[in-house]
């Protein structure tokens, strides 16, 4: 094992926060009721525009998805650290895994949001890779974005894993071909989809990658 690709939100940082009142401004200013925290939460994974897309589902609200979007990453954009914080243990695992391994993001949140929240919490310094959302043709679950990390940094499918939280994580590095590692503790519960393991917390990995 040379290498470890980690997902975001719900990975590394809990973000839910700020999303959900991102969804709830978008919300009101639209003339909309808003949901619960809760509720916003399991929404969450797969990008802006799929939260966006969830939200007026579920509020059966007949809106066009691009201006709705356009008003959610609006105010998202000016809050994006307000209420994010680090799940348990993130700085301590990293710092004991970019010692013998190769650290790169995979996320599907907005490259332009993803930069920001790392130097935030200055984070930006442990990964030789950061993919967004908008950063390539294609998007988790699809494969490319892992197939894009091993071809750059010149790794065989059995030198890397991905470390995530929801079937999009998981499935896009089965169907890469790497192994995998869910995290139960964040936005997403699918272990149906076959993670090569199943951490409740984060330091708990590094005795997997071992």
């Amino acid at each position: 094992m040379k290498a470890v690709f980690f997902d975001f939100d719900g990975t590394l940082i809990d973000s839910s926060v700020d999303l959900a009142n991102a969804v709830n401004s978008m919300l009101k200013t639209m003339g909309y009721e808003t949901f619960e925290v809760e509720r916003i939460r399991s929404w969450i994974g797969g990008g802006a525009k799929k939260l966006v897309e969830r939200a007026l589902k579920e509020g059966k609200i007949d809106e066009n998805i691009d201006d709705a979007l356009k008003v959610f990453m609006n105010f998202y954009d000016k809050n994006l650290t307000k209420n994010t914080i680090l799940y348990p243990d993130v700085i301590e695992v990293l710092e004991t895994l970019q010692k013998n391994y190769i650290l790169t993001l995979i996320t599907n949140k907005p490259y332009k949001f993803t930069i920001p929240i790392l130097k935030h919490f200055d984070m930006e310094k442990y990964f030789k890779i950061v993919l967004g959302a908008d950063s390539l043709k294609y998007k988790k679950p699809h494969p490319y974005p892992i197939e894009y990390c091993l071809d750059k940094l010149s790794l065989s499918k059995d030198e890397a894993i991905m470390v995530g939280d929801s079937k999009n994580d998981i499935i896009s590095a089965n169907e890469a071909g790497i192994k995998s590692i869910l995290l139960s503790y964040g936005f997403g519960d699918d272990e149906k989809y076959k993670p090569t393991f199943v951490c409740n917390e984060l330091k708990e990995i590094l005795k997997c990658i071992k």
